[in-house]
């Protein structure tokens, strides 16, 4: 079974209403048995560009995870690099506490 593809963090998340965000970003996690995936990707349409990367490399791209309003990921993503785990579960509920909903799975 492939594993799902959870949206935790986009720079359109919080968008109210108007005009969306010009060069949208999201972060994605996907939770394997082979470990997590962080998937960043910015852009619409054909300009989408991205990567599939580990908690480690996800964490050299600092940037690109604050231009998505991912910030609350970093500690997560950490504890990843460092070996612990980070369960679906915990950050499916740490999402809901701060946007009042469940994130996009995919």
């Amino acid at each position: 079974m492939r594993p799902l593809i959870i949206e935790f963090a986009s720079n359109a998340l919080s968008h109210q209403g108007g005009e969306p965000p010009a060069w949208p970003r999201t972060v994605e996690i996907s939770f394997a048995e082979s470990g997590p995936a962080v998937l960043i990707g910015e852009g619409v349409g054909h300009g989408v560009a991205g990567g599939r990367f580990t908690p480690e490399e996800a964490l050299l791209r600092r940037s690109a995870l604050l231009e998505a309003r991912g910030e609350w990921l970093i500690p997560y993503l950490e504890r990843m690099a460092r070996g612990e785990t980070v369960t679906q579960d915990e950050l499916v509920e740490r999402f809901e506490q701060q946007h009042g909903r469940r994130p996009r799975f995919h």
